[in-house]
């Protein structure tokens, strides 16, 4: 399933936030221990909030410095904007939602398989449902990805899946702290505490700010942040 947009050729991919516009109510990941189990509950839950007509779009549903920065620089260099969604998989902005409540660091099963299911049999129609599925879609086009060590982990090989499908290696940028050593090294910019202050940001937005230097016209701070760029 795929309904990309012919015109661009830069895509801005960042993690969900914790922060959103509108409470989660009743769709909240369950507790449960197997993987299977705990994803037909949530598919339920889902389609439950969606039936309440609870939806929105994933860029009017996220908030926090991080996404407001993103969305704004996406906005001025006509970027592509997505969400790697811990409850709701691969989504772009203009995807419909409902407000919910799930994240990696509580699930006590296997990350990476979740993300599997959420590729495979995802909660709700999308423009795309993978970011192997993207890329082959857009082999010509240049990806920027800023996520936490641990997400990247979760969708490492759906990510290394779809840099073998780009024309070159060098089209994907992945912005990370020091804590990622996986596979998709070549192809990682590592962020670390002494940028804060050069690109005005605090822990939480410093992967994004970082980002964004690699999407278009955004513009390095400082002499510090351009010796990491470098």
């Amino acid at each position: 399933m795929s309904n990309i947009s012919p015109s661009c050729n830069i895509h801005l991919i960042v993690t969900c936030t914790r922060r959103k516009t509108v409470a989660a109510g009743d769709a909240i990941f369950p507790d449960e221990r197997d993987v299977d189990r705990a994803y037909g509950i949530w598919l339920e839950r889902l389609t439950k909030a969606r039936s309440a007509l609870n939806q929105m779009t994933a860029g009017e549903l996220y908030t926090g410095q991080h996404w407001k920065r993103a969305a704004a620089a996406a906005a001025r260099n006509g970027a592509e904007m997505w969400v790697i969604s811990a409850g709701l998989g691969l989504l772009h902005a203009s995807d419909p939602v409902v407000p919910y409540e799930a994240t990696f660091s509580t699930m006590p099963f296997c990350h990476r398989t979740h993300w599997e299911r959420l590729t495979t049999r995802p909660p709700s129609e999308r423009r795309c449902t993978s970011l192997r599925a993207l890329m082959q879609a857009r082999p010509h086009d240049r990806f920027v990805v800023a996520a936490s060590p641990v997400y990247l982990r979760v969708v490492e090989a759906d990510l290394l899946a779809g840099r073998d499908a780009l024309r070159t290696p060098e089209q994907l940028h992945v912005v990370t702290s020091k804590g990622y050593l996986g596979s998709l090294k070549d192809s990682v910019r590592y962020t670390n505490a002494d940028m804060m202050k050069e690109l005005n940001t605090n822990m939480t937005g410093l992967n994004v700010s970082y980002a964004l230097q690699f999407i278009g016209y955004e513009k390095l701070n400082s002499s510090t942040a351009g010796e990491v760029y470098e």
